[in-house]
Formats: C-alpha cells, sequence, structure tokens
C-alpha cells in the first residue's frame, strides 16, 4: 500500500517536471562557440598580423610566446627600451653607462690581446687579424644587453625611437644621452688605466691599439662622421635583433653579426674610440689629446648620433609607429567600401577601429 503511494506521487510529478524543462529549452536555446581570441592572460603570438600596445617601464613584462618577434613587435620592444633607459633616475643611467663602458674595455682588450699577438704564430695576413678582431669584439655587446647596460650610441636609437612614439620628452632624452656618454668615457677610461696598470698593454696588444688609434685620427673630419653614421647603423640594428628574441642563443646571434661587420669593415665606435684613445694615449703613441677630441671623438659621437636617431628610429618609426601613421582624411580616401585602409606601410589601421 505504501508502494503504490509513493509510485503515484512520482507519475503525478512526472508531466510537470517535462514542462518545464521544455519551456526552458524553448526560452534559453543551447550555443555552442569557440573562442577565437587569444585571453590577455595568454602570450600573444607574434606572427606579424598584430602588434603589441602594452607599453611598460619593465620591458620583461611585455611578454610573447614566440621564440622571434615579428618586426612590429620587435620595434615596440625597441622603443620600450629607449623608454625603460630614459625613465631611470640620473644615477641609476650613469652606473649602468659606466658598466656598459667597461663591458667595451672588456670586448676590446679581449680582441687587442688575440688579434694583436698573432704574428708570432705565423699569423700575418692583415686580413686574419681583422677578422679575428671583428670576432672577438662583440662580447661586449652581449653583455651589455643581457645585464641592461647603456651605451650612448644604442640610446641615440632607442630613446629616440621612444620619444618619436609618445613615450618621453625632449628633457629626458637630453638626460639620457648626456648622462651614458658620460658614463661611457668613465667606464672606458678607468678600464684602460687599470688595463694599463696591471700591464695587459704590452707587446703586441699595444701595438695593435697604438696603431689602431693613428690610423682613426688620420681621417678627415667628414669621412669620419660618415663611418660613424655607418656603424651606428650595425650598432642599432644589432640591439634591435637582440630585443627581436627572446632567448639567449637568439640575443648572441643578433649582438654578435651586426657588431663584428662594423668591426671587420672599420668604421667609427664612439664609445669604443673611448676605450683605445685613452690606451694609445698611456703608450705614448703619437697623437696629442687635441688630434683624439677634434679628429675622432666630435665626429663619431655627431655620426653615431644622427645614425642612431635619424637612420634607425626615424625609419622605423615611420614604417611601424607614430611617424607613419596616416591622417583620419587620409585614411577615409584610402578606405575600401568595407571601411577598411589598405595595409600599404605595414602599420596595422581599419577605418572601424
Amino acid at each position: 500500500m505504501r508502494l503504490s503511494i509513493v509510485s503515484a506521487i512520482f507519475l503525478l510529478t512526472i508531466p510537470h517536471s517535462l514542462a518545464f524543462s521544455s519551456k526552458q529549452l524553448v526560452s534559453r536555446p543551447f550555443h555552442v562557440g569557440f573562442r577565437t581570441q587569444p585571453s590577455t592572460e595568454t602570450a600573444m603570438i607574434a606572427d606579424g598580423s598584430d602588434r603589441s600596445e602594452r607599453k611598460s617601464l619593465d620591458i620583461t613584462k611585455t611578454t610573447y610566446s614566440a621564440l622571434v618577434k615579428s618586426p612590429k613587435d620587435a620595434y615596440v620592444a625597441f622603443a620600450e627600451k629607449g623608454m625603460s633607459n630614459a625613465k631611470m633616475p640620473w644615477v641609476k643611467i650613469l652606473h649602468q653607462s659606466i658598466m656598459g663602458g667597461a663591458y667595451v674595455g672588456f670586448g676590446s682588450l679581449l680582441a687587442l690581446s688575440v688579434a694583436g699577438n698573432m704574428s708570432p704564430s705565423g699569423f700575418t695576413s692583415s686580413g686574419i687579424v681583422r677578422m679575428t678582431y671583428a670576432a672577438l669584439f662583440p662580447v661586449n655587446l652581449l653583455l651589455i644587453v643581457m645585464t641592461g647596460g647603456q651605451l650612448f650610441t644604442s640610446n641615440t636609437s632607442t630613446v629616440v625611437a621612444a620619444k618619436l612614439e609618445g613615450m618621453v620628452n625632449w628633457k629626458e632624452v637630453r638626460k639620457s644621452l648626456s648622462i651614458s656618454l658620460l658614463g661611457n668615457f668613465i667606464g672606458c677610461g678607468l678600464f684602460a688605466l687599470m688595463a694599463n696598470y696591471v700591464g695587459l698593454l704590452k707587446g703586441g696588444t699595444g701595438a695593435l691599439a697604438c696603431s689602431t688609434a693613428v690610423s682613426k685620427c688620420s681621417n678627415v673630419f667628414g669621412k669620419t662622421i660618415v663611418k660613424a653614421m655607418l656603424c651606428n647603423w650595425m650598432v642599432s640594428l644589432a640591439v634591435f635583433m637582440a630585443g627581436a628574441s627572446n632567448d639567449l642563443s637568439g640575443k648572441l646571434v643578433g649582438c654578435w653579426f651586426p657588431t663584428s661587420t662594423f668591426v671587420g669593415i672599420g668604421l667609427e665606435h664612439s664609445v669604443a674610440n673611448l676605450f683605445l684613445m685613452p690606451c694609445a694615449l698611456l703608450l705614448g703613441a703619437q697623437l696629442t689629446i687635441q688630434d683624439v677630441v677634434f679628429k675622432n671623438l666630435i665626429p663619431a659621437i655627431l655620426g653615431n648620433a644622427i645614425s642612431g636617431a635619424v637612420i634607425v628610429a626615424g625609419s622605423y618609426s615611420y614604417q611601424f609607429g607614430q611617424l607613419g601613421k596616416v591622417s583620419s582624411e587620409e585614411q577615409y580616401i584610402n578606405s575600401d567600401n568595407t571601411g577598411k585602409v589598405d595595409d600599404t606601410n605595414g602599420v596595422l589601421r581599419s577605418a572601424d577601429k
């Protein structure tokens, strides 16, 4: 009897449950969808079809899942690096610049020590000596990139790129360039004094340093400027390529080949000369301080600055950044019926964005 009562109650509740369920199915249809856009918490794929807009003072927070960034994303990271350098307190800029100058001294001294002492081993060809020097010198840029050191030469491109993208102001640009140049001078000069004090500039090492310094001071003013422009083109691209890579091996390759290119050609790097020239003067080379300053350092600094600011920062800002953005009127003229603008210069644009 009790079982039959329970069964009857159960049967009476079934129609009501079915009616409720069918009503819910009609009023709330079931949708199936797939997520097509990556979450903001995941790393962005650098496939060239998008561009990171994150502008963090800590460039390590701008993350990508690809081993190598697309050119557009690499430029954003390049400008972010300049912003990070320029926003530092001046004491920290000075510290990192002194360390950067010392690392340039390490790389230069390594190249001088090996290439300058190859003659006793039978390697007398100038081409082999130059190739050896060029292959060893780039270790300094890898040390600087991996430790956050600062160079005047690379700051002329990264910090100016940050200014062109509206990340810093001209006061911060002037602060960054002036203090980094001062710090590089201090670091290179102190390292040259230490190397001479402990006797590391003797023999072929010192002979190569003196002959190279005399040769660099024998060029006319205009030629030195042009050689410095070509030099910092390669240095800035080395920093650009190192920033485009997300692993140590990629940064190594990015630093090495552009740097060895300018060294092998024999171009003018003002910071490297800030180490080489004091070494030559300490060793008694046939040079005066006036020769060093007016025949080499001033034109080299000017050429490096022009190249970094105009050839690298300016050209890639035109290609990927603010300098290359067209006006709203031009966007309307160039747009098609769908409202989207033809992407002719690599900058991602759309009229409805």
